[in-house]
């Protein structure tokens, strides 16, 4: 079956209708080769019994006169019958009186009665002199089955012929066969071009039997609809891309427009907190600078996240202590966590851990998730671990805040989704903050799970590689400004809240 289903259709077709032939042929002439063979047998059984009544009346007179001549003579008339090979006329008591042999006989004579009575039976021919009832002696005929030969031979003659007809006739299938394997060749060939091309413009010629002609006609309009489909994509996939060229160039101009002010407003305002000695005034003063940050680092987020959707982020990596840089992030957050009375604490296994990671990528990774969980937290405390092996880095942030249900987990990887959202929101934020740490986590080719019951607090556990080569990371900032990274948790872990 391997090799059949190494040939071509055409092939296939070819054989199958020898083999059929050349099995159906082969069995016929069997058959009635073995038929004509009974029929041969039979008919020379009964010409050899004629043989003998007419040989045992004929040899009467010479067996009762002792004419051994007459007798021979007789035996000699079957001569004209060429299946006869032998006869002989025994004596009552078993002995040879004549005997007649044909020139080129196979076999011996028998020597005695009992030797012929032995042969007697198919080809064998034993029959009785007999006069008034009393057997005087018995006629012994032998036949050849030269006749039947003969026919065989003309029977392989003639299956000789057959086959050779039968192989003009596999040449006419074979040219008759291309009317059906023609088309169904080019439909491969159509199909095999597409599948390499993806040129949905090209068509299958429809031609060969009605059947064939619809298949081709289908395809075809198969190949049509892809093309509209394709279409559509192109233009939906170039006004995405319009559109987010256009939301860069927006953000980037608006990055200009916006922190100018703001850099002004947040500078009079820490004067004015310094300068008015009015409580009073000084809050409001407090106020204005707390809006002013607010707004800029929502900016900042945004812009950010502008730049990793267009894959502008330059990823260097270079030897870091990680335990090293990620303290300077808790000293910065240190005075937010402490205005809210939560306790913010740096663990790690060892005091240096080293590995090769871009600095502002894992201070911005640090961040986020460091001050989403103060964000989140009312009460107790935020824990920063730091493990590390051969392999990775293991950065894991735990907090006792109010957790997330298992059925919003999936959306606080999302831009701008929170658990909560709407005007009637408890925290503040843009929705940015984890999906910025989901990407940076994608540049540095780690992964994130999040744990998370609600009233009970959240962990958010990444894990990064600690050997890194330029080429992955390239590889990595082409494949996140085309694709947005898919959430990854673990079943039975638990997640916050996102910024």
């Amino acid at each position: 079956m391997k090799f059949f289903d190494r040939c071509t259709l055409k092939t296939q077709l070819i054989m199958i209708v020898l083999i059929t032939c050349t099995i159906v042929l082969v069995l016929n002439g069997v058959l009635y080769a073995l038929y004509d063979f009974a029929q041969s047998w039979k008919e020379e059984e009964s010409e050899l019994h004629v043989l003998g009544q007419l040989v045992a009346g004929n040899s009467l007179h010479p067996l009762l006169l002792r004419d051994v001549e007459g007798a021979t003579s007789v035996l000699e008339g079957l001569q004209s019958v060429p299946v006869v090979q032998m006869a002989v006329l025994y004596t009552v008591d078993g002995r040879p009186f004549a005997w007649y042999r044909r020139e080129g006989a196979s076999q011996d004579m028998p020597a005695s009665l009992a030797e012929a009575r032995q042969q007697a039976g198919s080809l064998h021919y034993l029959h009785p002199v007999q006069e008034g009832g009393q057997t005087l002696g018995y006629v012994y005929l032998q036949a050849a089955l030269s006749g039947w030969v003969t026919r065989v031979i003309k029977y392989m003659v003639g299956g000789s012929v057959l086959l050779l007809l039968l192989g003009l006739s596999m040449i006419l299938v074979a040219l008759l066969s291309q009317r059906v394997t023609r088309p169904l060749e080019r439909l491969e060939q159509v199909v095999q071009q597409v599948a390499e091309t993806h040129d949905y413009t090209i068509r299958v010629p429809t031609e060969g039997p009605v059947e064939l002609q619809k298949l081709a006609a289908a395809f075809n309009e198969m190949l049509t609809r892809v093309q509209e489909h394709q279409a559509v994509l192109v233009a939906a996939k170039e006004a995405a891309e319009e559109m987010a060229r256009l939301k860069s160039t927006f953000l980037a101009n608006m990055n200009h427009e916006i922190r100018t002010p703001l850099a002004g407003i947040l500078g009079y305002a820490q004067i004015l907190e310094e300068e008015l000695a009015d409580p009073m005034h000084r809050e409001m003063a407090q106020v204005i600078k707390q809006s002013g940050q607010r707004l800029l680092d929502t900016l900042d987020s945004l812009l950010y996240m502008s730049c990793l959707e267009a894959g502008t982020v330059r990823v260097q990596h270079r030897e870091l202590d990680v335990v090293a840089s990620t303290q300077t992030v808790i000293d910065e957050l240190t005075p937010l966590a402490r205005a809210k009375k939560l306790k913010l604490t740096l663990q790690s296994s060892e005091s240096v851990l080293k590995t090769c990671v871009d600095e502002d990528l894992w201070r911005r990774l640090v961040k986020n998730l460091v001050h989403n969980a103060i964000k989140f937290t009312e009460e107790g405390e935020v824990t920063v671990s730091l493990e590390g092996d051969a392999e990775t880095i293991q950065l894991q942030v735990v907090d006792t805040g109010i957790g997330i249900p298992e059925e919003l987990q999936s959306v606080i990887f999302e831009e701008f989704k929170q658990a909560s959202s709407g005007l009637s929101r408890d925290y503040e934020g843009s929705g940015l903050g984890l999906s910025i740490v989901q990407r940076i986590v994608r540049l540095l080719n780690g992964q994130i799970y999040v744990e998370s019951q609600p009233g009970i607090g959240s962990i958010f556990t990444v894990i990064i590689p600690r050997n890194r080569t330029d080429e992955a990371t390239e590889a990595h900032i082409k494949a996140d400004s085309m694709a947005q990274p898919p959430y990854s948790r673990r079943a039975s872990r638990m997640s916050s809240s996102a910024d």
